[in-house]
């Protein structure tokens, strides 16, 4: 008896981890990726627009994490690859402007945004 609840236990669980593993897979539309794209370009445009007015840092921290929050929306096997070279650029701008090293962290910035401009093209494209 003790052996049958166990063997129910496990499989109920399997089952349950089964189902919300395939609902946590889905994958997003095109109007998600697309919004997702167009966020971050937003996001990027913005943190560039604080360091030019001399935000302070904090501000202009939350500013790029708010691009990198919104960049991880973007899922698709087309461009995975160029985000994530993309994602990390705007890692390293946050950490350049923690050191209050500004050019780098814009530049960064810019790189950045080119690189979800062409993202927003390739996907545009093929979508």
């Amino acid at each position: 008896m003790n052996a049958l609840k166990k063997i129910l236990v496990s499989l109920s669980m399997a089952g349950i981890m089964a189902a919300s593993s395939t609902a946590m897979a889905a994958n997003p539309t095109v109007a998600e990726v697309k919004a997702a794209i167009d966020n971050t370009i937003l996001k990027i445009e913005e943190s560039i627009s604080a360091i030019e007015q001399g935000a302070d840092t904090e501000a202009t921290v939350a500013l790029i994490n708010d691009a990198r929050q919104a960049q991880k929306d973007i899922s698709n096997q087309e461009v995975d690859l160029k985000r994530n070279k993309a994602s990390s650029k705007l890692k390293n701008a946050i950490a350049e402007v923690r050191k209050s090293e500004l050019q780098p962290a814009e530049q960064l910035l810019r790189d950045a945004l080119k690189d979800f401009q062409d993202i927003k093209q390739i996907y545009s494209k093929s979508h």
